[in-house]
């Protein structure tokens, strides 16, 4: 069996990175896993208005993984309804001629999300991953 020992997360994050452009399949399958996790808490932590609407903010979730090798794999994830900065991170009431008149305070639920998926999911998935690669250097 293949083990990677390193001491500092700098040696760690090379490993990753070696692993990832050795097998980048494998690591774009992860990276999309991670993707669709972080989507299903996100629309679990995020506000709803009860109004069935056709830009929803639970069911606007979208990502993509970007790039072919190891080190360019990236996932982006983003928000289709026009809306979710203003709930996110707050935004000012007006009236109909432009004066404020108070603030929303934003629910900050993506940072919550990010936190938890960082905490949670990642360790997890990156496991998983480090195992797959091992039973495939086992076979060869």
């Amino acid at each position: 069996m293949s083990s990677y020992e390193t001491t500092g997360i700098n040696e760690l994050l090379g490993d990753i990175k070696q692993m990832a452009n050795s097998f980048p399949k494998e690591a774009e399958k992860r990276l999309q896993k991670i993707g669709n996790k972080f989507k299903k808490i996100v629309r679990e932590k995020g506000p709803d208005s009860g109004i069935n609407s056709k830009r929803k903010l639970k069911k606007s979730w979208k990502s993509k993984v970007n790039g072919y090798r190891g080190e360019d794999l990236e996932l982006e994830i983003w928000s289709t309804s026009p809306h979710f900065h203003l709930v996110d991170r707050g935004h000012a009431k007006v009236d109909s001629k432009g004066n404020k008149k108070g603030f929303v305070q934003g629910k900050h639920f993506l940072e919550a999300t990010v936190q938890e998926v960082d905490k949670t999911v990642v360790p997890v998935e990156l496991e998983n991953f480090m195992n797959e690669i091992a039973k495939k250097i086992e076979k060869e």
